[in-house]
């Protein structure tokens, strides 16, 4: 009997600060978290998941690994709220 264990691929957790060109072509910056199977492919993702959430184009990403925390699934991503 073959069994099948359907588990998302796991990663680690990635802070983004992304910039990106508004409507009036001013720059902004939009901070994501997303979860990267490995530091080379961070940034990619980050720029992906920036751009579901910038009303512009994405045009860079800076990310850098959140220590300390778990396993993630890959692909995770969310905007995450910039501090004051």
């Amino acid at each position: 009997m073959l069994s099948c264990a359907c588990r998302a691929e796991q990663g680690a957790p990635y802070a983004c600060n992304c910039t990106f060109v508004t409507d009036f072509d001013d720059d902004a910056k939009l901070d994501v978290e997303i979860c990267a199977p490995t530091e080379d492919r961070a940034e990619g993702l980050g720029r992906g998941c920036a751009q579901t959430h910038a009303p512009g184009p994405v045009s860079g990403c800076s990310c850098s690994r959140i220590p300390d925390r778990g396993p993630c699934e890959i692909r995770a991503c969310r905007a995450t709220p910039r501090e004051p």
